[in-house]
C-alpha cells in the first residue's frame, strides 16, 4: 500500500514555478485540506482538482481527504477515532462503492473508495469534482449545525406518528416507520447538499459525476416494484422498506436539477431511465405529495419546511400501512 499525505494551499503552490519533486515536499508547510493517499494514486492530480475547487469555494482547513483503493483501509482509519465510534465508523466506510463526510466534535473527514467500477474518477476532473463538492457541502452543513437542527425536525414528527400507531394498536409498524424515516432524513440532506452545489454554479459537475454514474450498467441493480402495492404492503409491510428508500435515492439526485436546473434535469432523467429500463414518471408518482412540496415551497433550511416534508411522508407511509 502506496500512502502519500499532503497539506494544500493550492492558489499559492501552483503559482510558483517548481518542480514536482519540489512541489511534493513543499505541500507539508501549507495549511489547508489534508489529503491522504492509500493507494498508488497520482497526488498531483488530485491536487488540481482541489486547486479549481478552491478558486470558489471555501475549503475548511481541519477536514482532511482520505482516497481509498477499497475497503479494507477502513480499520485503519478508524483508528483515528474514538472507540465508541469506530464500529459505525467501519460499517459505513466497507460498503461497496461508498464516499462518505463524517464529523466528530472537531474531526472532519471525507473518504472517497475508488474501485474498479469507480476508475473513472482518476481520469474525469469534472466528475470527481462535483463528488467532492457535494461531500464537501455535506461537511459544511455539519459544521454549521445544518443537520442537528434537521434531526431535532424529524424526531418530533417521527414521535407524533409513533403515536399515532401506538393509539391504532398497530405498533408492529414502527420498525418499518423508523426504516423509512430514516431514508427520509438522508433524502433531505442531500436535497439541501445537492441544491446548495447547483445554486454555487457546480451544475455541470455534479451531472458530469451523475452521468458517469448511471453509465454504468452495473450499477443499476433490477429495482423491485409491485403492480399492486397496496395489497403486497398488507401482505407484508417490509417491500415498503425496499420501495421507498430507491426512489429516495433517485429523487435526491434529480429533484434539485428539477428546481434548479430543469435542462439538466430532462438530461439526468434520460440517463436513469436507461440505467433502471424503467419509467421514471410512473416510479415516482406515489411520491407526488412532497416532491410537489419541495419544488414549489423549498428555499433553504427552515424547521416549518422540515417539519411539513416529514408529515407528508410519514402519511404516506401510514396510509399504505393502514
Amino acid at each position: 500500500m502506496t500512502l502519500f499525505s499532503f497539506s494544500l494551499s493550492l492558489q499559492a503552490i501552483f503559482s510558483l514555478n517548481i518542480s514536482v519533486a519540489i512541489l511534493k515536499y513543499l505541500y507539508i508547510f501549507f495549511s489547508s485540506m489534508h489529503v491522504t493517499l492509500l493507494g498508488d494514486f497520482d497526488q498531483l492530480y488530485f491536487a488540481r482538482v482541489l486547486k479549481q475547487i478552491q478558486k470558489t469555494l471555501s475549503v475548511p482547513r481541519n477536514a482532511h481527504l482520505y482516497i481509498l483503493r477499497d475497503g479494507n483501509s477502513c480499520k485503519t482509519l478508524a483508528k483515528l477515532l474514538p472507540p465508541s465510534e469506530r464500529a459505525a465508523f467501519i460499517k459505513v466506510c466497507a460498503l461497496d462503492n461508498i464516499s462518505f463526510s463524517y464529523q466528530h466534535q472537531h474531526q472532519r473527514m471525507i473518504v472517497i473508495t475508488i474501485t474498479d467500477a469507480k476508475q473513472y474518477l482518476l481520469k474525469d476532473q469534472q466528475a470527481l469534482m462535483g463528488l467532492l463538492l457535494h461531500e464537501l457541502l455535506h461537511l459544511e452543513h455539519m459544521r454549521k449545525g445544518t443537520y442537528r437542527f434537521l434531526q431535532k425536525s424529524y424526531r418530533k414528527v417521527f414521535l407524533l406518528y409513533t403515536q399515532l400507531l401506538t393509539n391504532l394498536h398497530q405498533k408492529r409498524f414502527l420498525p418499518v416507520l423508523e426504516h423509512i424515516g430514516q431514508q427520509a432524513l438522508l433524502l433531505l440532506k442531500d436535497l439541501y447538499v445537492n441544491g446548495a452545489v447547483i445554486q454555487r454554479g457546480f451544475s455541470h459537475q455534479l451531472l458530469r459525476y451523475y452521468e458517469r454514474e448511471f453509465s454504468l450498467k452495473k450499477i443499476c441493480p433490477r429495482p423491485v416494484f409491485y403492480d399492486k402495492l397496496r395489497q403486497a404492503v398488507h401482505k407484508d409491510p417490509k417491500v415498503l422498506t425496499i420501495v421507498f428508500p430507491f426512489e429516495f435515492a433517485l429523487l435526491s439526485i434529480i429533484l434539485p436539477f428539477k428546481k434548479y436546473k430543469e435542462r439538466h434535469a430532462k438530461k439526468l432523467l434520460y440517463y436513469i431511465a436507461r440505467c433502471y429500463n424503467l419509467n421514471m414518471r410512473e416510479t415516482l408518482r406515489k411520491c407526488g405529495p412532497f416532491i410537489d412540496y419541495y419544488l414549489d415551497h423549498y428555499k433553504q433550511p427552515s424547521r416549518d419546511f422540515q417539519e411539513k416534508y416529514f408529515h407528508l411522508i410519514f402519511t404516506k407511509v401510514i396510509e399504505l400501512l393502514t
